[in-house]
């Protein structure tokens, strides 16, 4: 399955890889790399999702790809890997907040 929305000059992209019983997630946009990636995991025994995230210096994804993680993994109950990367030049306050926004519409949709 891959969704996309277009915000101003950017076209978001969320894209899912089954790995066996497991889901992987691709969200980018713009110039096209990995800044964050994210894990979560269903404990059936509490009932609780767990998640953890990793972000390489300087990047900013890591809420986006934590938030996703978990949302999609409370949802199918499957471990899910939720990486991102997004990057326009010279990005404005407002253009992070369209972008940023329209990242959590997506991953909604996605659920």
């Amino acid at each position: 399955m891959k969704i996309s929305k277009t915000v101003g000059r950017v076209t978001l992209t969320l894209e899912e890889t089954h790995v066996g019983e497991d889901l992987s997630l691709l969200l980018t946009g713009g110039k096209e790399h990995i800044g964050a990636v994210s894990l979560a995991y269903f404990d059936a025994g509490t009932g609780k999702t767990t998640g953890s995230v990793l972000s390489a210096p300087g990047h900013k994804e890591e809420e986006i790809a934590l938030f996703g993680a978990k949302a999609i993994c409370k949802k199918t109950k499957k471990t899910v890997l939720f990486a991102a990367g997004i990057h326009l030049d010279n990005i404005t306050f407002e253009e992070i907040q369209e972008i940023e926004k329209a990242c959590y519409e997506l991953i909604q949709n996605y659920i």
